[in-house]
This record gives C-alpha cells, structure tokens and sequence, in this order.
C-alpha cells in the first residue's frame, strides 16, 4: 500500500512539475507576444478599451525654443507708483562714443550712458551695477545723489574698472 501511495506521489509530483514548466513557457510566450502592436490588440482588452493609439512619429522636440515673457500689468505699475524712488546721477568722466555701457538695475539693464551721463529711478532695495563688458580701456564713474537721502552709495562714489561689471551695490534709502 505504501508501494502504491509512493508511485502516486511520484506521478502527481511528475505531472504538476509539468504543468507548472508549461504555465511557466506560456506565461513568458504571452509577454514576448505583447510587445507586438499587432497581437497586444488581440490579447489585451485594455488597448482596446483606452481608444485610438496616438501617432508617435511627431518630433518630440519644438521647432521653437519656449519664451516665456512678463508683461507689466496694471497692478505692478501701481505699486511702482506707490514705492518710494530715488534719482541717481552717474556721470562717466572720460566718454567714450563707440562703446556701449549700460546701467543695470537688479539684472536688466535700465539705461546708458550714449551722452556720457545717465539719470536713473531707484528704488530701496534694487541693486546696482554697470556694465562695462564691452570697454577695453579703463573708465571712471561718478555717483551723484541729488537729494543727498541715500544711505548707500554715498554721493560722489568713484567706481572705475574696464571689461567687466562694475559694482555700486545695494540701494538703502535712509529711514524717514
């Protein structure tokens, strides 16, 4: 009896060991067939489901790269109306006429100095520079405040330098 119980066993063992090899084979055959277009409409109801398949020939790039502008609204020219501004004077002592300075104010540039002076609103907190990149001899600026009210720069500044960016700083207003 135990002689039978064991060849049963055996064979059991033998046909499930089969059975699984073979689930095994027809599990691995089936994703291989899914990575066809043709047969995954066949054998999967989800494509079918989900509609059309888009055209993935486009180009996945623009032909244009994306420029994303700030325009100034009406609220943003109200609140610069209702910021507190300063003048201040830059002077270029020797003018050069060929060569393009600018002065720039917190990044952008916000004038030049075409005439060999610039008269620029300021307001506390913006931050200062000139931009002296394209200038191969050395050049000399006077910082002029007229209402004397700044607390930085100081008036009658000296900033010199050539071919480069020129620091003046960080605009403080004095506290009134």
């Amino acid at each position: 009896m135990d002689k039978v119980k064991d060849n049963w066993m055996k064979r059991s063992e033998a046909i499930l060991l089969r059975i699984i090899v073979i689930c095994m084979m027809i599990l691995v055959l089936s994703q291989l067939l899914l990575f066809k277009e043709e047969t995954r409409s066949y054998l999967s109801k989800v494509d079918k489901m989900e509609g059309e398949q888009l055209n993935t020939a486009m180009p996945l790039y623009a032909d244009t790269p994306l420029q994303i502008k700030e325009e100034t609204t009406a609220v943003k020219n109200y609140q610069s109306m209702l910021r507190k501004s300063k003048v201040i004077l830059l002077h270029m002592v020797k003018p050069s006429e060929n060569a393009k300075v600018y002065v720039v104010v917190n990044g952008k540039r916000a004038s030049d100095f075409i005439k060999g002076n610039s008269k620029i609103t300021v307001y506390d907190g913006d931050y200062l520079e000139i931009d002296a990149t394209e200038l191969e001899q050395p050049i000399q600026f006077i910082i002029k405040i007229p209402e004397k009210d700044l607390l930085s720069p100081v008036d009658g500044l000296i900033v010199e330098g050539s071919k480069g960016i020129l620091t003046i700083g960080k605009i403080k207003f004095k506290n009134e």
